[in-house]
């Protein structure tokens, strides 16, 4: 049996890691058009701002590790461009050397991840002083500019990515200002707990702008003046695109694989599409609710983990079963820490539950 993974991150990797200790028999192979590999996406904004002291630290495995770990074989810089499922063959192209090659398989596992949205009118053209923070290259772009000691910097979008810069760069001596489509921080929490994230935030200094985006912007190569619906005019060194992800579904979509309501490739508890031998993990799949049975969107990486998981233990004749997840989520803003699990307020109301709201206030020592 040769197992084709199309993706080197949590979910990727996990497949393979998974497929191998199962069994000696299959050729397992992966393919990323990246250059680096199973690598922590989590603690990019933590590298970016100090806290990791080297970029290495993230990348604790590399291509040459999988082989001799795994018997694996990882091309980075390799794209696939095309998939002929009817005869189970792809078409992989090289990167570096812009050579292409024809490979078969008798499984293909799509773990191609979620690319950042670029929302408009940075989505226009490209400035030299505007960054994403979604994989090692973008670390890379982002500590090469810094050099240049920005002062000033603007964040567009206020979720996990966007608030966990925020306080980097502010420990870093930067200003900082966001600004929020929405009318809060965190869209997908409760309003009446993310409230005191945004007051925690203006306490430490933050400029936190909601209910408005950018309309326009000054500059050629560089952003160097933006001008929100709302009017508000700012002048930001560096500017940080953190509005949110969209599943990478193109190739798929191409050969037939059915998306769910959101976007993201439906699939079974056995991580299974609808297409026989193609199954998809990580950001670019659904997953399930624990609490509803429902599929949901969770780009976690814990998620990512299991689904790669799973997969690998299905492809090679184990019986693992998606059980679903609870969407538990934790991230840090300064000195306030800030968690969810389960269902908010807001989106239980949609799954016309019963339901009552409690807010209750208690002391904590996380030390002991």
């Amino acid at each position: 049996m040769k197992i084709i993974v199309i993706g080197s991150v949590a979910a990727g990797t996990s497949v393979a890691a998974k497929a191998r200790r199962n069994t000696e028999e299959a050729e397992i192979i992966v393919y990323d058009q990246g250059k680096d590999i199973s690598y922590s996406v989590c603690g990019i904004p933590y590298q970016i701002g100090g806290e990791v002291e080297e970029l290495s630290a993230l990348t604790p495995r590399n291509a040459a590790w999988f082989k001799k770990r795994y018997n694996v074989s990882v091309f980075t810089e390799h794209k696939v461009t095309k998939v002929d499922h009817a005869n189970k063959q792809l078409e992989v192209t090289d990167l570096v050397s812009g050579e292409k090659k024809l490979e078969n398989y008798d499984v293909l596992v799509f773990a191609t991840g979620a690319s950042p949205f670029t929302p408009p009118p940075f989505n226009q053209k490209e400035y030299d002083n505007v960054f994403q923070v979604r994989n090692i290259q973008d670390a890379r772009d982002i500590g090469a500019y810094s050099a240049k000691q920005p002062k000033k910097a603007l964040i567009i979008g206020a979720g996990f990515i966007g608030l966990e810069m925020t306080e980097q760069l502010i420990h870093k001596g930067l200003e900082v200002t966001i600004v929020q489509l929405e009318d809060q921080v965190m869209p997908p929490m409760d309003a009446d707990m993310t409230f005191r994230v945004e007051e925690h935030m203006r306490a430490k200094g933050v400029n936190l702008i909601l209910s408005d985006t950018v309309k326009t912007i000054e500059g050629e190569t560089s952003v160097e003046r933006v001008i929100t619906t709302n009017g508000i005019t700012i002048e930001p060194d560096i500017v940080i695109l953190s509005a949110g992800v969209r599943p990478n579904t193109e190739l798929a979509k191409e050969m037939g694989v059915e998306l769910g309501a959101s976007r993201a490739i439906a699939v079974n508890k056995k991580m299974q599409t609808n297409l026989p031998d193609v199954y998809a993990v990580g950001d670019v799949a659904e997953s399930f609710s624990v609490i509803t049975g429902k599929p949901i969107y969770r780009p976690l990486g814990s998620t990512a983990n299991k689904m790669g998981r799973i997969a690998g233990d299905v492809i090679t004749g184990g019986d693992l079963e998606h059980r679903g997840v609870l969407g538990t989520g934790i991230f840090r803003i300064f000195d306030l820490h800030v968690g969810q699990t389960g269902l908010t307020e807001k989106e239980a109301k949609k799954k016309v539950m019963m339901l009552k709201s409690y807010i209750i206030s208690s002391q904590t020592t996380p030390s002991i």
